[in-house]
């Protein structure tokens, strides 16, 4: 109970803070939006609040908002990274500039985290490495890294969390929660952005980046994808030496893959360098499934006979079977610019909603093709294709899977390497054999047969769940409560339509009854003849077959037979 209530004090603490932050650079008029308790934090806010710095105003609302996201700690500045890639969720100005967050963070205490590592391994430090720096090397809001070695003599890097982030983080998601919901309440244009939807993203997200198990086993599974393949090189993990709270891993010592001057002095080739790395992230996404969704600079490593290392495996992405072969499609179809088999490629991912704007969609596509028409494949950049493939699917509000932003992201950011070391590197022309090879993979022998085994092994339990549902169906038919909505689109084109085929119909009834009448005439031999046949059975001939010639007509033209 008394955890409970200091739990309370703080996160209204916390609430007050972050309230503050928002009048300090401008967003005031938001908070007077989200009606928040006038006893909790309004009083104060306004005894605080900076409302003469007019200054502020002189900065565009996003550079204003990603200084509100630094101000407030790791969890904004990590809330601000992920949106960085969703211009699906905030549009495309605050993209770009939360790109700008860093995550950097002070060092803490020695002392705090040889604490930490004694806690979680439940020995004295001292009985676990033959070194461990008392000066961390590098420090970011989740955690910070020390130098080892280990009894063994190997060297390591060790990763150890900081003192109580994960439940300043559930304190923090909590308060966005609050916040999402009363937006999504009082402020109506906040609905466009989903609030709600991107906190949920941002907890799943964050969670498992602060559970190191989870880079751990991520690790590992980078290192069985490469296994064999000497241009890649993975870090392996000491298991027994990482826990949640604690990652030991071997230390790699190589040169940074930016670090051109470097690189040309060890005389390494930067040309196999660039196609080594595009190679690697291209295997990771066409071929795994399975790929490093921060490949920045500062993660990729060079070593010795062109050789890549990739570290910090604490965000990955994952791409399945009909979602690579849709992406391998809509590249495919870019490249050879062919429209419709982007938009059949949205479809078939589920992207495009029921009531979104076909022809609008069909028009920006087609657009997007156009420009790509005289362009030379070696001239095509992926920063700038997949830019204008975004600007497609966030003007038509497109609802696309989070990982192929994370994709694009490890595709823009891997090409920008290969053309700092290379600048004759083109990322579309590299791509492509992955592209066409996975393109003609969903054709394979193979795989149709598999396919068609697991259609197979299904029918025994779709014959017995089968007539169980129709049973139930039309149990609900006999009581009477099966509720049947009907929703129309276009019905007076459907009319339109049934009008014509009534009409033909009636048409063809007539020209039979024309002929019929006049052959009975024809067997007559009454009335006006001409060369000894009735005139009216001539007439009745001859009228049925200029109405059965013009009904023909019709029919070719309208291009339905």
């Amino acid at each position: 109970m008394l955890g409970d209530i200091k739990q309370r004090i703080h996160n209204i603490h916390r609430l007050n803070q972050i309230l503050w932050v928002l009048v300090k650079y401008g967003f005031g008029y938001i908070v007077d939006r989200l009606h928040i308790g006038e006893k909790l934090i309004r009083r104060k806010l306004v005894r605080r609040s900076p409302l003469r710095r007019l200054d502020i105003f002189d900065m565009p609302a996003s550079v204003r908002v990603r200084k509100v996201l630094e101000e407030l700690g790791p969890t904004f500045i990590k809330l601000g990274q992920i949106l960085s890639t969703r211009p699906d969720l905030v549009p495309l100005e605050f993209c770009e500039e939360f790109k700008k967050l860093q995550d950097k963070a002070p060092f803490f205490e020695y002392e705090k985290a040889k604490k930490i590592v004694e806690e979680e391994l439940k020995c004295p430090i001292g009985e676990l490495f033959d070194e461990f720096s008392v000066k961390p090397i590098a420090a970011a809001s989740l955690s910070q890294v020390h130098s080892g070695k280990l009894k063994t003599g190997e060297k390591v890097i060790v990763k150890v969390q900081r003192p109580n982030v994960e439940r300043i983080i559930k304190q923090d998601i909590e308060i966005l929660y609050t916040l999402a919901k009363l937006a999504e309440k009082y402020i109506e244009e906040s609905k466009l952005y989903n609030p709600v939807e991107i906190v949920d993203e941002f907890r799943k997200a964050i969670l498992k980046e602060i559970d190191f198990n989870t880079e751990a086993n991520n690790i590992d599974r980078f290192r069985r994808n490469f296994k064999g393949d000497d241009t890649v090189y993975i870090p392996k993990v000491f298991h027994d030496l990482s826990t949640k709270r604690i990652l030991t891993i071997e230390k790699i010592e190589g040169i940074k893959v930016t670090d051109v001057e470097k690189i040309e002095k060890s005389g390494l080739d930067r040309k196999k360098i660039a196609i080594n790395g595009a190679n690697a992230v291209l295997k990771q996404i066409f071929v795994d499934g399975f790929f490093h969704a921060d490949p920045h600079p500062g993660n990729i490593f060079v070593l010795d006979n062109n050789r890549i290392a990739f570290l910090d495996f604490g965000m990955v992405g994952r791409i399945d079977e009909e979602t690579k072969s849709q992406f391998a499609n809509i590249l495919q179809a870019i490249i050879e610019r062919d429209a419709s088999t982007i938009i059949d490629s949205f479809i078939a991912m589920g992207m495009v909603e029921e009531d979104m704007d076909i022809k609008k969609l069909e028009l920006d596509v087609a657009d997007l093709v156009d420009r790509y028409y005289e362009v030379p494949l070696k001239e095509l950049r992926m920063e700038r294709l997949v830019g204008e493939i975004i600007n497609v699917v966030s003007e038509n509000r497109i609802k696309v899977p989070p990982n192929l932003y994370l994709l694009a992201k490890a595709l823009i950011t891997v090409e920008s390497i290969g053309r700092e070391l290379d600048p004759d590197f083109n990322m579309v022309t590299t791509m492509r054999p992955f592209v066409k090879k996975l393109f003609w993979h969903k054709y394979n022998p193979k795989l149709i047969a598999k396919d068609i085994q697991k259609t197979i092994l299904t029918l025994p339990d779709f014959t017995k769940t089968f007539p169980k549902e129709i049973t139930k169906v039309l149990n609900k038919i006999k009581r009477g409560v099966v509720k049947i909505e009907f929703e129309h689109k276009d019905l007076e084109h459907l009319i339109l339509q049934i009008d014509k085929a009534s009409n033909r119909t009636s048409l063809s009834v007539i020209i039979a009854a024309l002929i019929i009448g006049s052959s009975i005439i024809m067997q007559t031999d009454r009335g006006p003849l001409f060369l000894g046949l009735p005139v009216f059975g001539i007439f009745g001939f001859l009228f049925a077959g200029i109405m059965g010639l013009w009904l023909a007509i019709a029919i070719l033209r309208s291009g339905k037979l």
